[in-house]
């Protein structure tokens, strides 16, 4: 039996999107979906979704009992592990993870996207759990350099990208629709500029364009609608899933997303994607595939210049399908990993 930690069983696609690249590298190496459990927030969700077993994340008798069966004990991936968004986020999974040592089942990290960690005690604890486990695989090169500076050996750690990139690239018309995507999460600065993205949107109409918003996560739906009780002509997207976000991008010029998958699904779907930067790691993915971003402490100018980018997208389309090659094989590294410690 192989146990499994993350963000899952939130309604987080990319959280989701993580956890089925993860068990699909499980199956290629031989693991049934019965020898795999998750702890979720949600177990009959993924249960249905995966065909895997499921426990309650914060069951920690069960999780307990169930490391004295376990082969393997494997967390992540995506940003787990940093204090920015939560101070609880570090200790609920590293102290998942000294329970699995306590127990002396081999650790795996993988497919992490790590810090910020600006506290020094939590540094020293992820530094700690790297140290120990059994083999590790980041998604880009911010979270080697973190781990460098930690004092990880760079021979100890596997700089992968995130996993979700396993996915192939989906055929797509090329024809233009004057479509344009939207995702917005929480933020900070939220408030003091909701006024200037109603205006983006409607300006956005003025040009002709129609505009949907796509929520992604905790928290994006709500945004939506907020913005949709000032622009009524915005389409806001409800109750999608992995399986249906393909009919989403389906004829899209671009995708503007605050969201690091939302920039993966776009390119997956051979969509121009745009990147809004509340985050260090938004720009790194941005930068892995080439694509433009902008950053979130002033809008003004992003309309225009959304529009330079659809008006140069064939440049850019090139551009992203070229990254996407090396994204892809840097992906399935996270499986070779995987495939060293099992063996």
């Amino acid at each position: 039996m192989i146990l499994v930690s993350g963000y899952y069983g939130f309604d987080n696609l990319g959280d989701e999107a993580i956890l089925a690249a993860l068990v699909a590298d499980l199956l290629a190496l031989g693991v049934g979906r019965e020898d795999i459990v998750v702890l979720s927030n949600n177990p009959a969700q993924t249960e249905k979704a995966l065909g895997v077993k499921a426990l309650p994340r914060y069951d920690v008798k069960q999780f307990w009992r169930r490391l004295g069966s376990a082969r393997l004990f494997i967390s992540g991936g995506g940003s787990l592990l940093q204090d920015v968004t939560s101070k609880r986020s570090i200790p609920y999974y590293l102290g998942l993870v000294e329970l699995a040592l306590l127990r002396k089942v081999p650790v795996v990290m993988y497919g992490q996207g790590l810090g910020p960690v600006r506290n020094r005690f939590l540094r020293f604890w992820v530094k700690r759990a790297f140290q120990r486990s059994s083999g590790c695989s980041v998604r880009d090169e911010g979270s080697l350099q973190f781990l460098k500076e930690l004092g990880i050996p760079e021979g100890n750690i596997e700089l992968c990208a995130d996993p979700v990139f396993q996915q192939e690239l989906a055929a797509k018309e090329t024809s233009r629709s004057r479509r344009i995507l939207l995702n917005l999460r929480p933020y900070r600065g939220w408030e003091q500029q909701r006024r200037e993205w109603v205006q983006l949107v409607m300006f956005w109409k003025d040009e002709g364009f129609s505009v949907e918003f796509v929520p992604l996560g905790p928290g994006d739906q709500e945004m939506g609608k907020s913005l949709q009780e000032q622009c009524l002509s915005l389409d806001v997207r409800e109750n999608l899933t992995l399986g249906s976000l393909g009919a989403v991008f389906a004829g899209a010029d671009i995708f503007v997303s605050m969201r690091l998958h939302g920039l993966i699904f776009s390119v997956l779907n051979d969509c121009q994607a745009f990147g809004l930067n509340y985050d260090p790691k938004v720009a790194a993915i941005c930068q892995q595939l080439n694509v433009p971003y902008w950053e979130l402490d002033a809008l003004t100018g992003l309309g225009k210049k959304v529009e330079q980018v659809l008006a140069e997208a064939d440049a850019y389309r090139q551009e992203y399908r070229k990254a996407l090659v090396g994204l892809r094989q840097g992906a399935l590294k996270n499986r070779e990993m995987l495939d060293r410690v099992l063996r």
